[in-house]
C-alpha cells in the first residue's frame, strides 16, 4: 500500500493497472483475513480498507477500481458471519452490524467522490492541454506575423526603386507592350502591399467591418478567380439573406480564400480539380461547405489540422493554422472530415441581423 502511495504521488511513474489490481486485492483479503482473527466484524480497525479504496479509484481505470470496491464491500459483509458465539447478543450485534454498514456507506461516498475529483481533475488537466496547444499557436503565429511584417517593410523600399525606374522607363518608350504589361503586374504588387497594410492597420486598431453575405460571396469569387483561374469551382449561395451582417476585419477574407485554395490544390493532386463550395444560413450563422477529392488522411492529422503546425512532406499546415485563428477571432469555427475519397471543410460564422437605427 505504501508503494502504490508513492506511485500516487510521483505520477510520472505506473505500474500495469493488472498488477496494481492484484496488489491492493491481495491486501484487502490479508487486512480482511487478520481482522476476522481478532475479532471479525467487532473489530473497529476496517477503517484502514478505505485506504486501498481510494487508491484503486484514484490509480485504475474505472472497472478495475469496482472490483476493489466490490471486493472491499463483500469481504466486511463477510466478517458478520464470522463474529464469534459470545458476539451474538443484543446491543453489540446490532453494533457490529452498524460498524460493518457505516463501513459499506462511507466506502460507496468515498467512491464516488474520487471518481467525481478524478473527473474534475482530467477535464482541468485537458484544459490546460488546449490552452497549453493555443499559446503555442499563438507564439508560432506571432513569428509568422513578425516575419511577414519584416518582409513587407524590406520589400517597400525596393518596390518604390523599382516604380520610380519604371516611370522613366514609360517616359522613354511609352509604347512598349512589354513595358505596359510589366506596369500592370507591378500594380498589383504595388495593390497587395496596400492591402496588407490596411489589414494590419484593422488588427492593430481592432477595427471591425460589417460584410454583407452577398458582398462577402462576391468578393471570394472575384478573388479565387485571379488567384486559381485554372480550378473549376461550383458556386451554390442558398438561402441568400441580403440584410445580414458579419462582423469582422480585412482578414477574414485572406482566411476564407487561403481554405478554398487549399481545397482546390488537394483536389489538383487528386487529379480531380472540381470543387464544390455552398453556403447556407441556419441558427444565426452562415454555413460555408467546401468539397473536393484529397488523399485519405488519419484523424489524428485531421483533428490537428488548424489547430497546429504539422510537418509534412508538402507544407507545415501554416495556411490553415492562420486561417482558423483567424476565423476564431470573430467567433467561427472550421472543421475537417473526410467522407470515402471527398474531404469536407465547413466554416461557421455568426450573423447578425442589422438595427433598425441602422
Amino acid at each position: 500500500m505504501l508503494l502504490l502511495i508513492v506511485l500516487a504521488l510521483r505520477r510520472q511513474i505506473r505500474f500495469a493497472p493488472w498488477l496494481m489490481l492484484a496488489l491492493l486485492l491481495f491486501e484487502i483479503l490479508a487486512i480482511n483475513g487478520l481482522i476476522a482473527i481478532n475479532g471479525a466484524a467487532s473489530n473497529p480497525f476496517n477503517a484502514i480498507l478505505l485506504v486501498p479504496l481510494v487508491l484503486g479509484f484514484m490509480l485504475l481505470p474505472y472497472t478495475h477500481a469496482t472490483v476493489v470496491l466490490l471486493l472491499s464491500i463483500l469481504a466486511q459483509l463477510t466478517q458478520l458471519a464470522l463474529l464469534s458465539e459470545h458476539s451474538h447478543h443484543g446491543q453489540m450485534l446490532g453494533h457490529y452490524y452498524a460498524m460493518v454498514g457505516s463501513f459499506v456507506l462511507t466506502a460507496a461516498l468515498m467512491a464516488v467522490l474520487v471518481a467525481y475529483f478524478r473527473v474534475l481533475l482530467f477535464r482541468s488537466e485537458k484544459t490546460v492541454n488546449t490552452l497549453r496547444e493555443k499559446q503555442l499557436r499563438d507564439e508560432q503565429l506571432l513569428a509568422i506575423g513578425t516575419a511577414a511584417a519584416q518582409l513587407s517593410h524590406d520589400v517597400a523600399t525596393p518596390v518604390q526603386s523599382i516604380r520610380l525606374l519604371l516611370e522613366e522607363v514609360l517616359e522613354q518608350q511609352p509604347q512598349s507592350d512589354l513595358i505596359l504589361c510589366l506596369e500592370q503586374q507591378f500594380q498589383r504588387i504595388e495593390q497587395h502591399l496596400l492591402n496588407w497594410r490596411e489589414v494590419a492597420d484593422d488588427v492593430r486598431e481592432k477595427r471591425l467591418h460589417a460584410y454583407s453575405i452577398q458582398e462577402l460571396w462576391s468578393s471570394l469569387q472575384q478573388l479565387m478567380h485571379v488567384a486559381r483561374p485554372e480550378s473549376v469551382i461550383d458556386w451554390q449561395l442558398v438561402d441568400d439573406n441580403r440584410t445580414a451582417l458579419i462582423h469582422a476585419d480585412r482578414t477574414i477574407l485572406p482566411a476564407l480564400t487561403s481554405i478554398i485554395i487549399n481545397a482546390c490544390e488537394a483536389a489538383s493532386l487528386a487529379q480531380h480539380s472540381a470543387v464544390r463550395i455552398s453556403a447556407s444560413q441556419s441558427n444565426k450563422s452562415w454555413l460555408i461547405k467546401i468539397i473536393n477529392e484529397g488523399e485519405a488522411l488519419s484523424k489524428e492529422t485531421l483533428a490537428a489540422l488548424g489547430s497546429r503546425v504539422t510537418p509534412s512532406t508538402k507544407g507545415h499546415g501554416i495556411g490553415a493554422v492562420l486561417s482558423n485563428a483567424t476565423l476564431e477571432k470573430f467567433a467561427g469555427e472550421v472543421n475537417w472530415q473526410q467522407q470515402g475519397k471527398h474531404i469536407i471543410t465547413t466554416i461557421n460564422l455568426p450573423v447578425q441581423e442589422p438595427s433598425p437605427d441602422a
